[in-house]
């Protein structure tokens, strides 16, 4: 198999481009291959303009600069919905979120019924329960370094990236609509990892919207399947991105 299609790593909110270290390190010889921060992590300034676009913009800018043309998308957490925003504008060979639903109207209901206390001084407070949802304590003790930056959310950060859901709303849910139907018409390859069973109604939702997409459950008690086996996960995203592979032209 000629390995020409790169991947490109994106993490979630308030982590790092580490949190993909020992996926990269699994993967096989030659693959190409990106991880950086995105704006307002690591080493990267936010950017002026809210919301999730913008960001995929970035995304976008980057992977031109690397010299990438179609390539695999992979998104932990809300940079999956990132990595699907960027596949529906951007030509790329497949997508593979983790650990994140496309059905976000619960989430985006929660966030907003705590929408004062995040942008005002209880915003510490009002941010736990999230992060108490990551079980950050149950990721293997030789990775938990990875992901202590979730210890540190910037409610900067964290309103800039969620100001869709707090702010637009209903034009989210009409731009999914039309992203979903981009999907659909080119047949894009998706996978979609859960670090939990998988609800009916998130199974519904995706068997009408991305009929194809391929779900699957890897219970592991934590919010970072990729780094309970990062080898298991470099074998199932490899195979996944294997025909895309092998259909791309020669470098």
């Amino acid at each position: 198999m000629t390995q020409t299609t790169p991947f490109v790593f994106l993490h979630g909110l308030t982590f790092d481009h580490r949190l993909w270290e020992p996926v990269l390190a699994a993967l096989p010889e030659g693959t190409a291959a990106m991880a950086s921060d995105l704006p307002g992590h690591g080493g990267t300034p936010l950017l002026e303009s809210p919301g999730l676009l913008p960001v995929v913009d970035h995304v976008h800018e980057a992977v031109v600069a690397a010299g990438f043309e179609r390539p695999v998308m992979v998104g932990h957490s809300i940079a999956g919905v990132i990595a699907t925003i960027y596949a529906a504008k951007h030509p790329a060979a497949g997508v593979v979120t983790v650990d994140v639903t496309m059905r976000f109207e619960p989430f985006a209901a929660g966030l907003r019924t705590l929408r004062p206390q995040l942008e005002g001084p209880a915003f510490d407070a009002a941010w736990e329960p999230f992060k108490e949802s990551m079980h950050l304590d149950g990721v293997p003790a030789e990775h938990r370094e990875l992901v202590a930056a979730g210890d540190r959310a910037s409610q900067e950060v964290v309103l800039c990236y969620q100001a869709d859901l707090l702010e637009r709303l209903d034009d989210v849910l009409g731009e999914r609509e039309v992203m979903t139907e981009a999907l659909r018409a080119e047949r894009l390859p998706y996978l979609a990892l859960f670090g939990r069973e998988i609800g009916p109604d998130d199974r519904a939702w995706y068997a009408r919207e991305i009929p194809y997409a391929v779900l699957e459950a890897w219970p592991v008690g934590h919010h970072f399947p990729h780094l309970e086996d990062p080898q298991a996960f470099v074998e199932r995203m490899t195979a996944f991105a294997a025909p895309a592979r092998e259909a791309a032209p020669a470098g």
